[in-house]
């Protein structure tokens, strides 16, 4: 069975996402060609987790995914970027 790079990334990816390994997690995902967009809200809410400062910098990119691919209504956009507001850090 042949297995691409990209498939053994993810593979990576998964595991450390599984294993709540930031920087696994990060080296695995520099490696797959566009991370799917529930994969990098999984990234965003590890880096939440761990208390990381690149939290709000990715939440909001990864909102703006979320606006352009998901296609959501306001209301619900609304509600997820004030769901990811909430859960940032307060210095």
């Amino acid at each position: 069975m042949f297995v691409t790079s990209e498939g053994h990334a993810y593979a990576r990816f998964n595991r450390a996402i599984e294993r709540r390994n930031l920087a696994a997690a990060e080296d695995a995902a520099r490696d797959i060609p566009v991370l799917a967009l529930d994969d990098a809200l999984r990234l965003v809410h590890l880096y939440r987790e761990r208390g990381s400062p690149k939290y709000e910098k990715a939440a909001l990119r990864w909102l703006a995914r979320y606006l352009t691919e998901g296609s959501p209504r306001l209301l619900e956009a609304a509600t997820v970027a004030a769901s990811l507001a909430e859960r940032a850090p307060h210095p």
